[in-house]
This record gives structure tokens, C-alpha cells and sequence, in this order.
């Protein structure tokens, strides 16, 4: 899992809507789950920040790394 000093955006569910977060500051509703882990790699992607992480976690706390910043 990435380090606690990088820059993650954390999607999940909650009252039946998906939204992420990042650094605390919620974004959304969006109607699925994809559509919020495409809105926050848009978000991790402008922000230019090479640490960036976009990470789901479940309803049981489980987290899954879904993408991280392109190294070059």
C-alpha cells in the first residue's frame, strides 16, 4: 500500500452514492463507481502530483489501489 505521506484520492460508497475524497475535501455524488474513479484520476492527474494515488475502499474497510501517477 502506497506510503501515508503520498497523495491519495479514496473512493467509496455512502448513502448509496459513490464520492472521493482527497486531503478530506469530498467530491461528488457520482451514480457509480467507475464514474467516481474516473473523476478522481482526473482530479490526480491535474493536480501534476507524481505521489498520487486513487484508492476504492469497501463498506469492510478494504482498500484496493486502482491507479497511481504514470512515472516516466
Amino acid at each position: 500500500m502506497p506510503d501515508a505521506s503520498e497523495s491519495h484520492f479514496i473512493v467509496s460508497q455512502r448513502d448509496h452514492a459513490w464520492v472521493y475524497s482527497h486531503r478530506g475535501d469530498p467530491a461528488g455524488p457520482f451514480r457509480s463507481r467507475q464514474d467516481a474513479i474516473d473523476a478522481a484520476i482526473a482530479e490526480a492527474t491535474l493536480l501534476g502530483d507524481p505521489g498520487a494515488h486513487v484508492i476504492v475502499q469497501d463498506h469492510d474497510m478494504q482498500q484496493e489501489m486502482v491507479w497511481m501517477y504514470p512515472s516516466n
